[in-house]
């Protein structure tokens, strides 16, 4: 038995076929099929129900499943501690939200390529709720979303803060001075999509002012949201460091909330009981890149 048997064994449960795990290992269905077949012969024991056409478990099989997690982890925890960090190879899978991308994703990317100078990145941008489900399908090897989900499989650690505003074209004619939710609501809201973490902090800012929450125009891209904003088609609720060259150039204006909208809280996801190198170096370019912001600030 080694190492390689249990992570393919881990990708044909996480990807839930024997094909989809050759496809995420970069390797044939008939190599997956002989690494899972050596390791039941080596315990002697079926570890896949092969009657069905999804790669059901046997009760051996499940045990073998979280126990395989803790040991893959500890030993990605112990190559981490011992090997030369910037000897990191392969293929990191990370995915991050717009507001991420649009703000300091270069200087993440550069400092990881800086500190892991062989490591090959594939980044992917997308709402929260892709990437959290993402993660948990084994599609992703680190997410950084916005708030912060309730899942213990899921090491969450926060990563920061970003400011969002409502913003407005100057054109539009907002009112000036606070704008409570019964003020806005006079205005066509443009939202993000149902799906985003943004959409619910709206709607609970305009029921904390007892307005019900009617967006005129739903969108899950941030970009096409600020261009309609831009243009005068509504008011939408933007990242501050994104936009501020637009508003510096008066292409939009910050309203003044009351009461302010909070910040965002953005969170660094893993899996809990897989602590992988690729983690560890995410979190400590991530942990750089935000101290220069601060510092920069």
């Amino acid at each position: 038995m080694n190492v390689k048997q249990l992570e393919t064994f881990l990708q044909v449960v996480e990807k839930g076929s024997f094909a989809a795990a050759a496809e995420a290992l970069h390797t044939t269905q008939s190599t997956v099929s002989a690494r899972v077949k050596d390791l039941e012969h080596y315990f002697g024991v079926a570890l896949f129900d092969r009657s069905t056409h999804r790669a059901q478990l046997t009760a051996k099989g499940r045990e073998l499943f979280a126990m395989s997690r803790q040991v893959v982890g500890a030993l990605e925890q112990l190559r981490e501690r011992i090997s030369d960090r910037a000897s990191l190879t392969g293929t990191l899978r990370l995915g991050v939200v717009g507001v991420v991308a649009g703000t300091w994703l270069p200087a993440l990317v550069r400092e990881l390529r800086t500190r892991h100078p062989a490591l090959q990145l594939q980044v992917e941008v997308a709402l929260s709720k892709v990437l959290a489900q993402k993660l948990r399908g084994a599609e992703l090897d680190v997410a950084i979303i916005a708030g912060r989900p309730d899942d213990d499989e899921l090491r969450c650690e926060p990563v920061g803060e970003e400011r969002f505003a409502w913003m407005a074209s100057p054109s539009l004619g907002a009112a000036r001075g606070a704008i409570t939710p019964a003020d806005l609501a006079a205005y066509p809201v443009i939202a993000f999509s149902q799906e985003s973490f943004h959409h619910a902090a709206m709607k609970a800012w305009f029921k904390a002012g007892g307005v019900r929450f009617q967006p005129a125009i739903t969108c899950n891209s941030m970009e096409v949201i600020a261009r309609l904003v831009s243009q005068g088609e509504g008011v939408g609720l933007l990242p501050c460091d994104y936009y501020g060259t637009e508003v510096a150039l008066g292409k939009l204006e910050v309203l003044s909330a009351n009461p302010a909208m909070p910040g965002v809280e953005l969170t660094l996801l893993a899996f809990a009981q897989r602590p992988t190198a690729f983690v560890s170096a995410v979190t400590e370019a991530v942990t750089a890149v935000r101290r220069g912001r601060h510092a920069a600030a």
